[in-house]
């Protein structure tokens, strides 16, 4: 057990150390700046990597959920093998898929070709698509102006379609678009409807810039043919799909020709491939990170490094009334510890302003997100980083011979 004297002395011991090393810094403010830069920057580098990284992953689950993460979608394999026209998707598979596998949560089928016509006299070149009645949900529609597809619209065929806004715009200008009819070879139809992707595509699946939406029905009346290209299932939640993928293509394979073969696929893949690119993009800025800090610890062993060689008579006074190695050494081992945490603190405030000013620009466009476990881990390393650089200089400082140090000036 320690005495109450022994306690006392050491937290006096402590509070010298610590009054020692805060008048060493204020005495040289410049020199205690530039060397806590480095710091500054890791520090803030650290902050700013966290939140790029869980941003952009963030941002690319988003974009590939609303695609469809949840989504497994099926379509005759053509590569290679023979087909016939029993061997297509019809619309009795679809009830077939939506009956039989308990996963499903929504099912829809569609059949896009392109197509070509005047719009108040101006030529248009839009890709048609015939879609079933889930389309909407399965894509993640948004309609813009009017509505979508009812069932009456599929079970009455009726002559009604909807358009893209960039569609509705190309021909109508700021008219409204609903309303207008839309003369096609074989009908014309009535626009009920105008919508845009809940995610963009970007033009890589059956919804373009310019597409035109109508019930599947109303296919066989422009092209003679009953099935569908593309079947989209949709399962309760994207831990479903694997297995979802798996049943439907058996079910496929079993309503059909034993020579038919299906391509089932699902974008979870693409989920592990985003977070595989955000874990290698993590890991490349850590590493640009570690490196300013491994750069800015440098610094601060070097400035402290002269600190010693030019306070040796100080440290020779300090000795000479009593102060012992071990109080010589905590007090620049503290001057390290102050110069790297205030570094860190400025840098963590730094990226803290940062990120708060990209989403006040962008106005939640962008999805930031602080992590405040990169901000402590970014305080804890700034800061170790100071001690672990500054032990060297603490130990020769702590090492040296008062008599010698005394003769110095």
């Amino acid at each position: 057990m320690h005495s109450p004297d022994t306690t006392a002395a050491r937290m006096v011991r402590w509070e010298e150390s610590v009054r020692f090393a805060w008048w060493a810094l204020a005495g040289d403010k410049l020199k205690a700046s530039l060397t806590m830069l480095g710091v500054v920057i890791g520090s803030a580098a650290i902050v700013l990597v966290v939140t790029i990284s869980s941003t952009g992953k963030a941002y690319m689950i988003a974009q590939i959920e609303g695609i469809g993460a949840d989504l497994a979608y099926a379509t005759l394999d053509r590569n290679g093998v023979s087909s016939t026209l029993d061997d297509e998707l019809t619309p009795e598979d679809l009830a077939a898929v939506r009956q039989i596998l308990p996963a499903v949560s929504a099912i829809a089928g569609t059949y896009d070709i392109p197509v070509s016509f005047q719009l108040r006299g101006k030529q248009v070149h839009p890709r048609l698509v015939g879609v079933s009645q889930d389309f909407e949900k399965i894509r993640n529609l948004q309609i813009t102006s009017g509505r979508y597809f009812d069932p009456e619209d599929f079970l009455a065929h009726f002559k009604v379609c909807l358009v893209t806004d960039h569609l509705a715009q190309v021909a109508f200008g700021l008219d409204p678009a609903v309303g207008n009819k839309i003369h096609l070879d074989q009908f014309d139809c009535t626009i009920i409807g105008t919508f845009k992707e809940g995610v963009p595509t970007f033009g890589q699946s059956e919804i373009q810039e310019d597409t035109l939406l109508i019930p599947f029905p109303l296919v066989k009346s422009i092209t003679g043919e009953d099935f569908f290209q593309v079947l989209y299932a949709q399962a309760e939640s994207s831990a479903e799909v694997p297995e979802l993928t798996r049943q439907m293509n058996r079910l496929l394979q079993a309503r059909h020709r034993k020579e038919a073969r299906y391509s089932v696929d699902n974008l979870s893949s693409l989920l592990h491939t985003a977070d595989n690119i955000s874990l290698a993009m993590s890991a490349v800025l850590i590493a640009i990170a570690t490196l300013t800090l491994v750069t800015a610890g440098t610094g601060i062993m070097n400035i402290m490094l002269v600190n010693v060689s030019q306070r040796t008579h100080e440290i020779g006074v300090r000795k000479a009334l009593g102060a012992r190695p071990d109080q010589i050494r905590v007090q620049f081992l503290l001057e390290a510890f102050f110069i790297s945490f205030a570094g860190a603190v400025v840098g963590v405030v730094t990226a803290l302003g940062l990120v708060w000013l990209v989403a006040r620009l962008t106005e939640g466009i962008v999805p930031l997100g602080i992590s405040w476990t990169a901000v402590a881990v970014a305080l804890v390393v700034s800061s170790g980083v100071g001690v672990l650089f500054g032990y060297r200089p603490a130990s020769e400082a702590a090492n040296l011979n008062p008599i010698d140090a005394l003769r110095m000036e």
